[in-house]
């Protein structure tokens, strides 16, 4: 079954698939954040869009903790997941909100850039990390643009795409 949604402009309403959107090549990534704790959240939307000096934009949905805190320290980390990230690290940080879990209480592992903002080590073929310059509201989500302060290469293994996760990470309905 297809879900569609429609698009009052004006005199038109474009019909929208939502599956199309799984087409598009983008990843899945968690970002994070240092606020008067550490936390993070998953975003699919993490880009470089521009080059000398390098800078990347990074989406994140208005009702998160990582927003506000994201918004209040001008700083944040990315990490590239791969392919071989269990869907249970994407549930964990994108499935339940830093107000009501301490999202690094079980990591054991203190890997934090040089910023002083952890970046997940595991299931990551690399990270930045940013310094924000800019940002547009966009309705349920947030931009951000950053400058990127630090890189780093972690594995050479495959990203995840968006349409790699609903292929074969996303636990299939039954």
């Amino acid at each position: 079954m297809k879900v569609c949604w429609s698009v009052t402009f004006a005199d038109s309403v474009p019909e929208i698939e939502a599956d199309s959107y799984h087409k598009l090549s983008y990843g899945l990534f968690v970002v994070t954040t240092k606020g008067e704790r550490d936390n993070g959240c998953i975003s699919n939307t993490a880009i470089q869009v521009a080059l000398n000096p390098d800078r990347m934009a990074v989406s994140i949905q208005n009702s998160s903790l990582t927003k506000e805190i994201i918004e209040k320290t001008g700083e944040l980390n990315v990490s590239v997941l791969t392919e071989n990230v269990p869907f249970e690290v994407i549930k964990h940080f994108g499935m339940q909100s830093g107000r009501d879990v301490d999202k690094f209480a079980d990591c054991k592992e203190d890997t934090r850039a040089k910023n002083g903002i952890k970046y997940i080590p595991k299931y990551t073929n690399a990270f930045f990390s940013l310094k924000v310059i800019s940002s547009s509201d966009l309705g349920s989500h947030t931009l951000f643009v950053g400058d990127v302060t630090e890189a780093k290469v972690l594995s050479d293994e495959k990203p995840c795409t968006y349409a790699y996760y609903h292929q074969n990470i996303k636990p299939k309905k039954s």
